[in-house]
């Protein structure tokens, strides 16, 4: 990267095969990039962990029962999320990027997920005493974590197989970046168009990884209907993780070259 101010275009990668919220909460983040990149003593890694902090705190005040602590939940986990975003971008524009700053974010992302559905589950527990919550929250995790492990199961078998499956798949994804924007600008030109790309851009909601549990809790905070939310990340782990172990035994026993896309877990 060239050591002149980096452009949203450079920092922010494409939503096309990213979480539905990838298509603003990166942009909030861009916004304060250039003020939080004055300060050496930021570095990505402290970013990562302080948002990791403000998650946390946003997510034990599902239960902690104190006036308003519902309110605190659906304001940090969004700031908390920013914050994970901020780091990569930080890293980039500073010239930071590690292996130990990837292996943490990564690390902790899925950590979070574990926090909060155990967070969301105990609350349920301690309002309605039943241990169907607890079975809900297990569920939760369970199978966002099966979604992991098929992925990286089915990247590691493309691998053992082909050498160079890792570098054809990177080529594959800048060829359909530039494939999706041109299709993209396409259908900006016409009502219809303007529909689909609309639905193209926002289906991704549906895949709940991430950010969609964030932002969903964070409804869910402020409309307190938090069990509803616990429901809605069960159910939906269950549902993409079949989906995925059918989708990715299809593709390696009938349509390999669809396993050089970029790959959502």
């Amino acid at each position: 990267m060239s050591d002149t101010k980096p452009t949203a275009k450079i920092i922010i990668e494409p939503p096309y095969f990213s979480n539905w919220a990838d298509l603003f909460m990166p942009k909030i983040a861009n916004m304060i990039l250039p003020f939080v990149s004055r300060f050496e003593w930021i570095t990505p890694n402290r970013v990562t962990l302080f948002s990791f902090f403000l998650y946390v705190l946003g997510c034990l005040f599902i239960f902690i029962d104190v006036p308003y602590h519902l309110f605190y939940t659906a304001i940090l986990l969004p700031i908390a999320y920013i914050g994970d975003c901020l780091d990569g971008q930080l890293a980039r524009t500073k010239k930071l990027s590690s292996d130990i700053g990837n292996y943490l974010d990564k690390v902790v992302d899925v950590l979070k997920i574990y926090i909060i559905t155990i967070c969301l589950a105990y609350s349920a527990y301690i309002t309605t005493n039943n241990v169907i919550y607890i079975f809900l929250g297990f569920t939760a995790c369970f199978f966002f974590n099966l979604r992991y492990y098929i992925k990286l199961e089915t990247i590691f078998s493309q691998f053992n197989q082909d050498s160079q499956y890792l570098v054809k798949a990177k080529e594959r994804k800048q060829e359909l970046y530039i494939i999706k924007q041109r299709e993209y600008e396409k259908l900006s030109t016409s009502f219809l168009g303007k529909i689909k790309l609309f639905w193209l851009k926002n289906r991704s909601i549906f895949w709940v990884d991430e950010a969609e549990f964030v932002i969903f809790t964070s409804i869910g905070a402020i409309f307190n209907q938090m069990i509803l939310v616990l429901w809605i990340l069960a159910v939906s782990q269950v549902l993409i993780a079949c989906w995925r172990l059918f989708e990715r035994g299809y593709q390696t026993h009938k349509a390999k070259e669809k396993l050089l896309d970029p790959m959502r877990k």
